[in-house]
């Protein structure tokens, strides 16, 4: 047992074992922030507070990191747009070549997005989609001091974040 990775606290004994998951963007306003807040959320906000005793993050959720290659797992978000796909080009292939888990999010999918394009321009569909999020359901949030995901389900970074929940348990069984 590595007892570096270990630490007292509150008279309980915790991992600090971390999964640090990069968020990456492969263009300007593809969402990443977006991703990277609501995957935060669905990763290690459900187990902050066990008990009495507050939790330390299983989960480092960091959004567009400076050096991928620090990242245990990273989210590679795309937006649907044919602009915004031509415009990460480079990123994409980048991201495409890495020897690191990359896990592809599209995010903003609406019923407009044309796959079979997607996918010859791409050469893959990604694994994850977020629908569109209309904006009266983020300012209705925002106005009654609510979670984004109390008014409205973000099933695409939930079923995300259990993914990682599984890959990870699966590597420490």
């Amino acid at each position: 047992m590595d007892f570096e990775n270990m630490r007292l606290q509150e008279g309980i004994l915790l991992d600090k074992m971390k999964v640090y998951i990069g968020v990456k963007g492969v263009a300007r306003g593809v969402g990443t922030s977006f991703v990277a807040r609501w995957l935060d959320y669905y990763l290690n906000d459900r187990e902050r507070h066990h008990i009495f005793v507050s939790k330390p993050d299983k989960y480092i959720v960091a959004d567009s990191p400076e050096n991928c290659s620090d990242m245990d797992i990273i989210v590679a978000v795309i937006d649907p747009l044919p602009s915004l796909l031509m415009e990460g080009a480079d990123s994409i292939g980048e991201l495409v070549d890495k020897k690191q888990p990359v896990i592809w999010m599209l995010n903003r999918n609406c019923r407009g997005v044309n796959r079979r394009e997607m996918k010859n321009y791409l050469g893959f569909i990604p694994e994850f989609s977020q629908e569109d999020v209309p904006r009266e359901f983020i300012a209705r949030a925002e106005y009654n001091s609510e979670s984004l995901p109390d008014v409205c389900k973000l099933s695409g970074i939930e079923e995300l974040a259990d993914h990682i929940k599984k890959i990870n348990n699966m590597n420490y069984e």
